[in-house]
């Protein structure tokens, strides 16, 4: 498959924009709106194309979340998390594991993106889903090399992949797996793909793929049915939103964790106006690692799906709860912290916005890295393991259930000033993602370009290694994060672990914003300098494309 642009970090001048975290993924929704389509069909040959390029991170069979918006700046959540068996048995589960399993048959809930692409693309879409996901297939069957994320990823799980035989089938050779620049074929995947395209989700839900889906997780000792996939339905709901400096945020609810990053920007918020614009670098990195640490408590012990329990959403996005968490930071009281797994490799982000107002934040992943590590050999899909987000502990709201979602650390955002949309953003970041979030829009608030503010040193909140840590305390910088702001860190009482830079260990965004230049508003867009991503800007077909690399390390 030859690359239709170069790999670039940033791109402004257009009339549309997108960013994504591999350049195959953000050439194909460049194709599409230089083609006429809109935001949503560019976001969805996008998402089709990251689970062929970046399997390691999202999948056919992983979920999805998103935020679309549009003209009138109205914004929807598109929630097409999935649910867990209905057959559970969840006695004999908590009493052979003390913590949800990570691996196996056993975490897999419902896959939900498939339904969300088709949701998508009915609601918002002006081409049919198949047209989005042609070039997904034809990429999964001719091939494509193997980019430096994924290697990294492959390399740092092939044990765990070494076990199953879809996965030893597809991404080993020789006994070994793929390196970089290797070409990974994935011809029964594209074949998924394509009768996707042509059936439409039915073909998952209800259909042959779904069908041999279930039958590998049976085999693996999963309670999962035909009747589960069939039931799946995709939830459209108002967006949650909070303002920062004059500026509104929106974010999901129900069971994401998207809330609490607008609970901690609102509480940050409060800290401003004492303190003036905030350095997550310098002096106030201990500030914002203390909100950050209670926002996190707080999802912790409430966010669940909300059919089962109801997370106090208004209590927690309060002007009182604000100055609570807000003082509480600034006296520099320590934060009672509770291990937890960190999530590896999990997630995708596209961002996109077109001429006609249409801006999308779309999130889709497998969770931990290659998900539960099990591919279905009929048909070449990753399975996530999302269910390893459920506990077994009876007290908490997110307690393991028959039919229900799990807390999900999905989470898009899009941007709103003076009642019109100027940003969509998006993380990989696991449980870390409210604090990428936050990162991004405390530099962009402070005056910061896009390409900076994705790709300067970052620090967050908790050990990086997958599995069970102690290490909640930790906060992992990247070792060109300013002595300052390690200080400040240090002096609110966490303990600081050194990356190096550029460590994928502190997530990664990618941002679309609208920017003034030459008189008028356009866009500008900025992939992470941490990923395989570019970002592309263009002119509708009418006009005449700009698309022009920047350096990151200047400002804008």
């Amino acid at each position: 498959m030859s690359a239709l642009t170069e790999r670039q970090l940033a791109a402004r001048g257009g009339e549309w924009a997108v960013a994504t975290p591999h350049a195959a993924a953000s050439d194909a929704a460049a194709e599409v709106l230089r083609g006429g389509g809109n935001a949503v069909d560019a976001a969805l040959a996008a998402a089709a194309m990251l689970t062929v390029v970046y399997p390691n991170q999202c999948s056919v069979g992983g979920d999805l979340l998103a935020l679309v918006g549009t003209r009138d700046g109205d914004v929807r959540f598109v929630n097409a998390s999935g649910r867990s068996p209905r057959a559970i048995d969840v006695a004999s589960l908590t009493a052979a594991y003390d913590l949800m399993p990570v691996l196996g048959a056993l975490p897999v809930t419902v896959p939900g993106a498939v339904a969300g692409w088709g949701v998508l693309a009915d609601t918002w879409g002006t081409r049919p889903l198949g047209s989005a996901l042609a070039p997904a297939e034809a990429a999964a069957r001719e091939g494509v090399p193997v980019a430096s994320g994924l290697a990294h990823d492959l390399a740092r799980e092939s044990g765990n992949l070494a076990r199953d035989p879809g996965m030893r089938g597809v991404f080993f050779a020789d006994g070994e797996v793929l390196t970089a620049g290797q070409t990974l074929r994935q011809p029964h995947l594209a074949r998924s793909l394509a009768r996707i395209g042509s059936e439409g989700p039915a073909a998952m839900y209800g259909g042959e793929v779904g069908a041999s889906l279930v039958k590998l997780l049976a085999a693996g000792g999963s309670a999962m049915t035909e009747e589960d996939f069939a039931a799946h339905t995709v939830e459209l709901s108002p967006a949650l939103a909070v303002e920062y400096d004059g500026v509104e945020y929106l974010s999901a609810g129900a069971n994401s964790q998207g809330l609490y990053f607008l609970q901690g920007l609102k509480a940050l918020d409060v800290v401003r106006t004492l303190r003036g614009p905030l350095d997550p670098l310098g002096r106030d990195a201990g500030v914002v690692a203390s909100v950050l640490a209670w926002t996190a408590g707080d999802r912790d012990r409430h966010c669940a799906d909300p059919e089962w329990s109801s997370a106090p959403v208004d209590h927690l996005l309060s002007d009182a709860y604000a100055r609570r968490v807000a003082e509480h930071a600034m006296a520099g009281t320590a934060v009672d912290l509770l291990g937890r797994r960190k999530a590896t490799g999990d997630t995708v982000a596209v961002v996109v916005a077109d001429a006609d107002g249409t801006w999308v934040s779309l999130i889709q992943s497998v969770f931990h890295g290659f998900g539960a590590a099990l591919l279905d050999p009929g048909t070449g899909i990753v399975l996530h393991n999302r269910g390893a987000s459920f506990s077994l502990d009876p007290a908490s709201p997110n307690q393991l259930a028959g039919g229900k979602r799990p807390l999900h650390t999905l989470m898009p955002v899009l941007v709103r000033e003076g009642g019109e949309l100027v940003g969509a953003h998006g993380a990989m970041g696991g449980r870390a993602q409210p604090q990428v979030h936050t990162h991004m829009a405390l530099h962009l608030a402070a005056g910061s370009a896009p390409e900076h503010a994705v790709s300067v040193p970052r620090w967050v909140l908790g050990a990086m290694e997958a599995g069970v840590t102690t290490g909640a305390g930790v906060v992992s910088t990247e070792r060109d994060v300013p002595a300052a702001g390690v200080r400040a860190i240090e002096g609110a009482g966490f303990t600081v672990r050194s990356l190096g830079a550029n460590d994928d260990g502190v997530g990664h965004g990618q941002l679309v914003r609208r920017v003034a230049g030459d008189g008028r508003p356009h866009l500008a867009a900025a992939t992470d300098p941490r990923a395989d991503g570019s970002a592309v800007a263009g002119m509708t077909p009418c006009g005449c494309e700009t698309m022009g690399a920047i350096d990151v390390g200047k400002e804008a």
